[in-house]
C-alpha cells in the first residue's frame, strides 16, 4: 500500500506486459497502483472514462480488461477508495485502510471505501468526482428498486448503475440485467435522500463496504 507522502513519485504507472488472446500479440500497458486526483490527471480521466482497466490490441483491435490493485486518493471530498480484485482479502484490506488513516499523514480525516469490482471502483470515483456522497445514492438505487419491483417494472437481477446529473438537477439512473438500456430520472432525489437519512448516514462507522447489500439492509 502506497503512503501519502505526494513527492514520492509513488503515483507513477507501472508498465507491464499483456498479451492479446486474440492475435497473441504482446503490448505494454500502464497500471496505476495509487492516483491522486488533483494531480494524476491521465490516470483520473482514464479512470472516470472507464477506461483504467481496458487495454485494445493495436494489432487486432480486440480489447482486454485487467485487474490490479489500486488506492484512489481523492483529494476534493478526503475519500480513500481501494480496489482489489481478490475479495478473500477483505479484512487485511480493511486493516490497511485503518492503517492508513491513523498514520497521522496527509490521509487523516479521510473517509475509506473498498470495492471489489472494477465496475463500483469506476461509479464511485465519477460519484465523488461530481461532488455526491455515495451512501447516499447506494440509499437512493435501492429505494427506487424496491418500488420498481412492487409494481413489476423491472426484474430481481436488474441493477441501477448512475449515468448523468441532467439540466434540470435530475439524477438518471441506466438500468441493467434483466431490462437493459432503460433510464429512470430522478428528480430532487438526492436531496430527499440526504436530508432524510444523512445524519444517520453520517454516524455509521467501521464500514467499508457502501453498495447494494449495505444500503438493503440500513434502509427500513
Amino acid at each position: 500500500m502506497a503512503d501519502f507522502d505526494t513527492h514520492t513519485g509513488l503515483s507513477q504507472p507501472v508498465p507491464f506486459v499483456v498479451e492479446c488472446p486474440q492475435c497473441k500479440q504482446p503490448g505494454f500497458v500502464d497500471s496505476w497502483p495509487y492516483i491522486v486526483s488533483s494531480r494524476d490527471t491521465r490516470a483520473r480521466d482514464l479512470l472516470l472514462g472507464g477506461k483504467l482497466f481496458k487495454y485494445t490490441c493495436p494489432v487486432c483491435g480486440q480489447q482486454v480488461a485487467m485487474a490490479y490493485q489500486c488506492l484512489y486518493q481523492h483529494i476534493e471530498s478526503k475519500t480513500l477508495l481501494l480496489y482489489s480484485p481478490d475479495s478473500s482479502r477483505e479484512e487485511r484490506l480493511e486493516r490497511q485502510l485503518d492503517e492508513l488513516l491513523a498514520s497521522g499523514g496527509a490521509a487523516v480525516g479521510y473517509q475509506p471505501r473498498l470495492v471489489f469490482t472494477t465496475f463500483e471502483f469506476c461509479e464511485k470515483a465519477r460519484l465523488l468526482e461530481e461532488g455526491y456522497d455515495d451512501r447516499i445514492i447506494e440509499l437512493m438505487k435501492v429505494g427506487i428498486k424496491r418500488g420498481m419491483l412492487a409494481e413489476g417494472i423491472i426484474g430481481a437481477r436488474d441493477i441501477l448503475i448512475y449515468e448523468r446529473t441532467l439540466e434540470d438537477g435530475s439524477i438518471s439512473f441506466i438500468v441493467t440485467g434483466e431490462v437493459p438500456g432503460d433510464t429512470i430520472g430522478v428528480p430532487r432525489g438526492y436531496e430527499y435522500m440526504k436530508r432524510e437519512w444523512g445524519e444517520a448516514v453520517d454516524a455509521v462507522t467501521g464500514e467499508y463496504r457502501f453498495g447494494a447489500a449495505w444500503a438493503n439492509e440500513f434502509l427500513p
